[in-house]
């Protein structure tokens, strides 16, 4: 049996999903329910575990629908717990929720009752390779007309446009261009000879990269040479050349390398919202310990555990830049660092590879935050993250001070959010959804029991709905908007969901014929407008108490008799 009560319900705040158990190895299964719940408290609220079933109390029921057959074998011991830990953690969590980008707008919208839903996949997708990884990470949050989709910091709210020109370093650059705001000399090299006819009309160091590759892959610093020019330029194609890219990836770009230190400034709705520093990975010698050690201790912070979809660090790698930045500082990983001196072991400030970041929001000047904003405006960007090199970010940007490096339409906003250093910025992702779904005023209503008029023509007679509303409503196995029936003979927990993401239901009528039936599947939504009961059903004590409960803690607006 695997069996979900959705939203609100006679027993709880949250969903329950209650999965049978058909074996005794109730002691692995508790152990891996304890481990996801040390990810973070988005996961599981309680559960309760015994040798026939599993309850699983938590605002992501999708999570425990999809993993209910893994645990159920677990218990079996049809499979180990490794292979149960790869399948619910490493695949179906790692699938459906990748960052703390991820977690942290789902515990906004679990903190104000709003609702999630899988937008193009109901159950994670673990062994078809053509499957778009990321289609697992989209959400609708909220429900009918104005909810909106998002995928980490992206969202339907962001112009087409807006994704497909940050995509490509090249078409930034020229939009910014086109704005006349700060960037530093560059242009695009058809080939490798090229960096030598150009070579005399660019002020060194150097900054050689490919234009539509993301995460710092490709990228090379502090070029000096003509020689280390080209070698960054077969650096970059190698890049490219990685796996099969689209003709507008394969684009390699020079430009001169910006002197100050590397931020990311988060704009929302058209504000700025946080400004970080990304700093470079580096370790801090002890005297004692190699370059390699030093960095595997490093990586053993549970912080860089990509394990933990809530990590907010990443590991640093062993890899060929690595090696080159150390080398150009007379070092390999076999050198042992004085106590106390700092070794930086990537040029890239990047947080993919091993870097930190630190917080420093109430510092950007006034003109800086004008410039960012009118970037997010212009590109018509819902979220953009703007990457900025300058030294005082206190100061206008100039010729002198700094200019800007590129912008992200879906930053991983995680950066921002939790920096290593200064203030926490969590609150931001409560701002987000806020801003985000600012136009989302679908009525939500359930009804108890059975009326003999149609209910939508008896809720506009009543002005409890206006007259030219869109109406969708699930009536026992059936799916309807304005009264046409748009499918039949669906699970509840499946129509409930899929009502859900209609955009153009002004309201939405949950029916349930009677308290068994309340009891049986829960009252679909995390936050109610209006609970309607009809003449047939009756109130008894316990359910009046829990009613008024959620209507005295504002889960339930209203709760009113209904002919």
């Amino acid at each position: 049996m695997l069996k979900t009560i959705q939203g609100l319900n006679l027993e709880s705040e949250l969903s329950k999903v209650i999965i049978s158990l058909e074996g005794n190895n109730i002691g692995d299964v508790t152990q891996l329910l304890d481990k996801i719940s040390s990810f973070h408290p988005i996961f599981i609220n309680e559960y309760l575990i015994s040798p026939e079933k599993l309850v699983i109390t938590s605002a992501l029921p999708f999570l425990w629908r999809e993993a209910g057959d893994s645990l159920n074998k677990l218990s079996k011991q049809e499979i180990t717990y490794d292979q149960a830990n790869e399948i619910v953690v490493d695949d179906l969590i790692k699938k459906r929720i990748k960052s703390m980008s991820t977690i942290s707008l789902l515990n906004s919208c679990i903190k104000a009752n709003i609702e999630i839903t899988p937008t193009i996949i109901e159950t994670a997708v673990l062994d078809k390779q053509d499957a778009d990884p990321g289609s697992n990470r989209y959400y609708t949050f909220g429900c009918g007309k104005g909810n909106q989709i998002t995928c980490s910091g992206a969202s339907t709210r962001d112009a087409h446009i807006a994704q497909k020109i940050q995509r490509d370093k090249w078409a930034t650059n020229r939009f910014i261009e086109r704005m006349q705001l700060p960037l530093p000399k560059w242009e695009l090299l058809p080939n490798k000879s090229y960096i030598e006819k150009i070579w005399e009309q660019y002020s060194k160091p150097l900054v050689i990269k490919p234009t539509g590759l993301t995460a710092g892959k490709g990228v090379t610093v502090g070029i000096n040479s003509i020689e280390r020019a080209k070698q960054a330029y077969d650096d970059a194609l190698l890049s490219i050349d990685s796996k099969v890219r689209n003709q507008w990836q394969t684009k390699v770009m020079i430009q001169e390398q910006v002197k100050g230190e590397d931020y990311r400034l988060l704009v929302i709705d058209g504000n700025l919202e946080v400004v970080t520093k990304r700093i470079p990975a580096f370790i801090i010698g002890d005297g004692i310990k190699n370059v390699k050690e030093l960095i595997e201790e490093q990586n053993s912070d549970p912080r860089r555990d990509t394990l933990n979809p809530s990590h907010i660090l990443k590991p640093i790698k062993f890899d060929k830049p690595l090696n080159d930045c150390l080398k150009d500082q007379n070092l390999t990983l076999d050198s042992v660092p004085a106590k106390d001196e700092q070794i930086f072991v990537r040029k890239v400030a990047s947080m993919s590879q091993g870097g930190i970041t630190q917080d420093f929001t109430d510092s950007v000047s006034k003109e800086i935050k004008a410039i960012v904003e009118s970037i997010a405006y212009s590109l018509h960007a819902f979220t953009l993250g703007v990457d900025v090199m300058c030294l005082d970010i206190s100061k206008s940007l100039t010729k002198d001070n700094g200019a800007i490096l590129e912008v992200n339409t879906m930053p991983e906003t995680y950066l921002n959010l939790y920096p290593v250093l200064g203030q926490t910025r969590e609150y931001v992702a409560d701002i987000y959804i806020e801003k985000l779904l600012k136009d989302n005023k679908c009525q939500k209503i359930v009804v108890i029991g059975q009326s003999k008029d149609d209910l939508p023509t008896l809720l506009r007679k009543k002005s409890l709905i206006k007259k030219d509303d869109t109406v969708g409503e699930i009536i026992e196995d059936r799916y309807l908007v304005n009264g046409m029936l748009m499918n039949s003979k669906l699970e509840k927990w499946r129509a409930t969901q899929a009502i859900k993401c209609n955009a153009m239901l002004d309201v939405i009528i949950l029916h349930y014929r009677n308290w068994k039936e309340v009891e049986e599947y829960g009252l679909g939504f995390n936050k109610i407008d209006s609970v309607y009961i009809t003449k047939d059903q009756s109130l008894d004590k316990e359910n009046s108490k829990i009613l008024k409960r959620y209507k005295r803690k504002k889960l339930i607006n209203k709760i009113k008799r209904i002919e």
